[in-house]
């Protein structure tokens, strides 16, 4: 088997537009990427599902997820040297014929598409109930998910540049808050330090370990990126400041609200905001926290919504994925207003069916796929 006679013909077939002519994305885009589609993780209700689960030691799931999720990340990068410029589903179509590379295509599509759907309703729900208790919930879908549209209809390119000139802003406010709520915290309530102990730790951050694997499905865009030291040197820099960040967040949400108190508080982020105040007459100033968390949140979901999308043509092997970003975007908002409550959103659809359910699946992939590579080099070399 020739992987370079197949990536190009494969390529050419699918019919990506990847060429030479094209400004692809470098390590800096890619790095800050990452930091914004997965640091902000710790704004929605990923920490509310964990602190039950795991106590005041939540804080350290995020390293335990993120141990976990390498290894099978390890396997994919080998993979993708290998295949050079092509895409993770064109991939899995190489090694496991059309039926198979199908089945598992879709699978990856489902998991994305409706953790999509889970995460935009979650920020819709948030910011229905802290900030705009009277406006119709179904216009904030419209209006956050449309503006989320305007974004990734714009093409990759526009998007790591729109998160390039925001990040740094979105940055320096974060540490903004840890400036302004640093008095308050309380180091002993991260004690007990286990929570309800080691194993229960251990077992949570692994089969909660889904909550990093945002650089597996980047791997769908694998052929708009400069070159494989790129996507391998972003991703682990970009990979290792996240797992940090969200971690410090975790733990400050512990040691200003204590357990069993944050199990109450299903938005910690915004309730921090809320408690943040410039000197004694300056108060209330979450709303300009919250313009930031907004971008940051539309960017995020434009980045989804574009993979989402990706993925589910590339399953298809069309040629052309842009115009599928309007009609998944309206089906975002479709099924995004069918749970009733936040509670069967967060807690039952995305706790327990979506993180729990797509973690085995994400780990054995890459592992199952550099085998089946291996394994028809060594039948070819035959």
């Amino acid at each position: 088997m020739s992987c370079r006679r197949k990536c190009s013909g494969c390529k050419k077939k699918r019919g990506i537009k990847v060429n030479n002519a094209t400004r692809k994305v470098g390590t800096r885009e890619f790095v800050a990427l990452i930091l914004l589609s997965l640091g902000i993780k710790f704004t929605d209700t990923t920490p509310t599902i964990l602190f039950k689960e795991t106590a005041n030691a939540a804080w350290m799931v995020p390293f335990i997820s993120g141990l976990v999720m390498i290894v099978p990340f390890i396997f994919l990068l080998k993979i993708l040297k290998t295949y050079e410029n092509l895409d993770l589903i064109a991939i899995i179509h190489d090694l496991f014929g059309k039926y198979v590379g199908w089945f598992i295509g879709m699978t990856l599509f489902f998991i994305s598409f409706s953790s999509s759907i889970s995460n935009t309703r979650s920020y819709v729900d948030i910011i229905n109930t802290m900030f705009f208790p009277e406006t119709s919930k179904v216009l904030i879908y419209l209006v956050f998910v449309g503006l989320a549209y305007f974004v990734a209809n714009r093409g990759l390119q526009s998007i790591t540049n729109t998160v390039w000139i925001s990040l740094p802003y979105i940055k320096v406010s974060l540490i903004f808050i840890i400036l302004l709520i640093w008095k308050n915290i309380h180091v002993g309530y991260l004690f007990p330090i286990a929570g309800y102990g080691w194993t229960n730790v251990m077992k949570q951050g692994v089969s909660y370990s889904s909550i990093t694997s945002d650089l597996l499905f980047f791997s769908m865009l694998f052929p708009f990126f400069k070159d494989y030291k790129t996507f391998k040197t972003a991703s682990f820099i970009g990979y290792g400041i996240v797992l940090v960040e969200i971690a410090i967040f975790w733990g400050m949400y512990i040691m200003l609200f204590d357990y069993p108190g944050i199990e109450i508080i299903s938005y910690p982020f915004q309730e921090i905001t809320r408690m943040l105040k410039l000197g004694r007459y300056v108060s209330n100033i979450e709303a300009l926290f919250l313009g930031f968390w907004t971008v940051a949140s539309i960017v995020r979901f434009a980045i989804y919504i574009y993979v989402s999308t990706a993925t589910f043509a590339y399953t298809f092997k069309l040629k052309e994925f842009e115009p599928l970003l309007l009609p998944f975007s309206f089906l975002i908002i479709l099924l995004g207003v069918l749970p009733e409550n936040n509670v069967i959103n967060a807690y039952i659809f995305r706790g327990e069916f979506i993180l729990q359910g797509s973690w085995i699946f994400l780990f054995l992939l890459p592992p199952i796929l550099w085998s089946v590579m291996k394994w028809k080099k060594a039948g070819a070399a035959k």
